[in-house]
């Protein structure tokens, strides 16, 4: 949700046991509407592979700045020598479908690639299923059954603490 506010649709899709599906741009069908055009790789017979089907307008996506807190004072009216920024934000996840759905949900949390910048994340409402997912630093992945017309909220919380002369970014 941080980097795009949609859900795509996917497929785990089998190759027929006697076909070989070459390298090249296909069509793809859903429900026999035309919905889009994707490119796949060598496909051998019976082998399974991924395609991806485009935005799905029936799941909504949201994420929510809840709260944000600074805090720069060491004791009443005394400047603290660090910045304290706490964020709190809310995912909302909504299944507008008739049937069930499982959700991979992706995001992206801070991380300090400078010693004078910590970061601690806390308060997560729903422990995600993978932590730096592949490999990829802060990506985090829940993945999730929504009933129809359900609704599913993750909260986390994270802090930010820095130096108080120090400029950062995008906080």
């Amino acid at each position: 949700p941080r980097a795009v506010l949609n859900a795509y649709l996917g497929s785990r899709v089998k190759n027929a046991d006697n076909l070989q599906l070459l390298a090249g741009r296909v069509n793809i069908f859903l429900d026999g509407d035309f919905v889009g055009t994707s490119s796949i790789d060598n496909i051998g017979p019976g082998e399974e592979f991924d395609l991806y089907l485009g935005v799905d307008e029936n799941v909504k996506v949201k994420r929510e700045l809840v709260e944000k807190k600074v805090d720069e004072t060491l004791v009443i009216g005394i400047p603290s020598l660090t910045k304290k920024t706490v964020f709190k934000y809310k995912l909302t996840l909504e299944n507008y479908k008739s049937k069930k759905i499982n959700v991979k949900l992706f995001e992206a949390m801070p991380i300090s690639e400078d010693d004078r910048i910590k970061v601690k994340i806390e308060k997560i409402g729903l422990e995600p299923k993978e932590k730096d997912w592949k490999d990829r630093k802060g990506v985090w992945l829940w993945e999730l059954e929504l009933e129809p017309k359900a609704k599913k909220e993750i909260f986390y919380t994270f802090i930010i603490e820095h130096p108080r002369d120090m400029q950062i970014e995008g906080l």
